[in-house]
C-alpha cells in the first residue's frame, strides 16, 4: 500500500489521506453501538486491530448485551422491572451512541457503572486477538 505525501500548507487533505483514519475509527466506534450488543459483537471482531473500537465493542457487548438478558429473563416472571431494565438499557444506548458521534478518541466510559464494568470491559477487549 503506498503513502499518501500530506498536501501543501492550506490544501485540504486528500480523500483516504491522514485525516481518513480518524473519521473511520469514529465510523465504526458509532456502528458498535448503533444496534446495541449485535453490533458491539460484530465490530468486536471487525475492528480487533484498533483498541478503540474492539474497546467500545466490547462495551456494548458487556453493558448492552448484559441488560438485554436480565431484561430478556426478568421479563418472564416480573414485566414491570423488565421494563425499567429496558428503559435504562435505552439510556446507556442513546448516551453511547451520543458519546459515539461525538468520539474524539479513547473510550466512551458508562456513567455510574464504567468502575465496576470498565474491568469485563477490557477482560473481553483483550480477548480478541
Amino acid at each position: 500500500m503506498s503513502q499518501i505525501p500530506p498536501p501543501p500548507p492550506g490544501q485540504p487533505t486528500p480523500m483516504g489521506g491522514a485525516g481518513a483514519a480518524g473519521s473511520s475509527t469514529k465510523t465504526n466506534v458509532l456502528l458498535a453501538y448503533l444496534l446495541w450488543w449485535v453490533t458491539g459483537l460484530i465490530f468486536l471482531f471487525v475492528g480487533k486491530n484498533d483498541p478503540d473500537v474492539k474497546w467500545n465493542a466490547a462495551q456494548s457487548v458487556v453493558i448492552l448485551g448484559g441488560l438485554w438478558l436480565i431484561a430478556f429473563v426478568i421479563s418472564f416472571f416480573l414485566l414491570p422491572l423488565a421494563g425499567l431494565i429496558w428503559f435504562v438499557a435505552a439510556v446507556y444506548w442513546v448516551i453511547f451512541l451520543i458519546g459515539a458521534f461525538q468520539y474524539k478518541g479513547g473510550h466512551i466510559s458508562a456513567p455510574g457503572i464504567g468502575q465496576f464494568t470498565n474491568q469485563y470491559v477490557d477482560q473481553l477487549a483483550n480477548a480478541i486477538n
